[in-house]
């Protein structure tokens, strides 16, 4: 077991209590001999350089002086890349999407919460411009001004199985997965 820094530099300022030992081990010990005396030379070193005194005292020194001699921390507020930026948002709209589109086929896996289908959705929606439009040609027509509105086409019935469903939110979790890996991957 080798004697650590502390023990060395208690040893050099005459402040261990265990002299003896630490004399015995380095005259046992090849690589803490050769530490000390590194250190012994280092303090050496530093009590040769010469005194250099202050050309301003700090107590005299204005503020202005002060403000230069003291610098303020200052730590840069790191930037993250625009596109990781954007990426990372167009990421979070994209799963938001998803849950919302994958809400109704939660019902089938959690059945005391009932949700509508996409049709029922969808008719509703259809249902209420329908009323829209109605209103609002009703209206036009009573200020004696006639004209005809387009309706909003009739949406064909999508049948998926939840099977298809859940085998294609699972590719695409996927391919979310390795392309985020070779976006954020280091370059080399």
């Amino acid at each position: 077991m080798h004697l650590t820094d502390e023990q060395l530099n208690e040893y050099l300022d005459h402040e261990s209590s265990d002299r003896e030992q630490i004399e015995i081990h380095l005259s046992a010990c090849d690589e803490c001999a050769a530490r000390f005396s590194a250190l012994k030379t280092l303090f050496a070193e530093i009590e040769s350089l010469p005194e250099m005194t202050l050309s301003h005292s700090i107590r005299e020194a204005s503020l202005w002086d002060a403000a230069r001699i003291i610098p303020t921390p200052s730590l840069p507020v790191p930037q993250l890349p625009t596109w990781l930026t954007l990426t990372a948002t167009l990421q979070a709209v994209i799963g938001l999407i998803t849950l919302i589109l994958a809400a109704p086929f939660v019902s089938n896996i959690l059945p005391a919460i009932e949700m509508p289908s996409y049709t029922a959705i969808f008719s509703q929606i259809q249902a209420q411009w329908s009323r829209w439009l109605a209103l609002f040609v009703t209206l036009r027509l009573n200020s004696e001004q006639a004209f005809q509105l387009p309706s909003l086409p009739h949406f064909p019935v999508l049948e998926v199985s939840s099977l298809v469903l859940t085998l294609t939110l699972a590719g695409v979790s996927m391919l979310w997965l390795v392309g985020n890996g070779l976006l954020l991957r280091k370059q080399r």
